[in-house]
């Protein structure tokens, strides 16, 4: 990338029709799945219900707890960790969070799950959505 730019900036292309932004190095691995949640109270970061529930649902789409990234935010910094710590989907828990990203989807908290089974079909729809998306 930066040797293709150095060259259209050599032939005196105006740098608004190409891109300046640097590529992360190759080497390193895109993220597969980064989950956040949203407040602490029955973390799934930690062991408990909560991690033993998320682990039965990435596992329901083929994916393990080593596959994603897990992080305990504040709202306002979810943006700014997402755009920092690239991955392939985001999976938002426990939040009134709302994107219009296609690769980000709001999903209910194992804890909220775990207290209400009646939210399970819907994040189960959700999940699917999200291995149609890694895939």
């Amino acid at each position: 990338m930066q040797l293709r730019n150095q060259y259209l900036e050599a032939l005196g292309i105006p740098d608004f029709l190409y891109s300046k932004i640097e590529s992360k190095n190759s080497s390193e691995p895109l993220l597969k799945l980064l989950i956040v949640e949203v407040g602490a109270q029955d973390s799934f970061c930690s062991k408990g219900d909560s991690q033993n529930l998320l682990i039965k649902m990435l596992a329901s789409i083929d994916l393990n707890i080593k596959s994603a990234q897990l992080v305990c935010l504040e709202k306002n910094l979810i943006d700014e960790y997402i755009k920092n710590n690239p991955s392939e989907a985001v999976m938002i828990m426990g939040s009134s969070y709302e994107s219009i990203k296609s690769d980000i989807f709001l999903m209910h908290h194992p804890r909220d799950i775990l207290k209400n089974s009646s939210l399970k079909r819907e994040s189960w729809e959700i999940l699917k959505k999200v291995k149609k998306c890694l895939k």
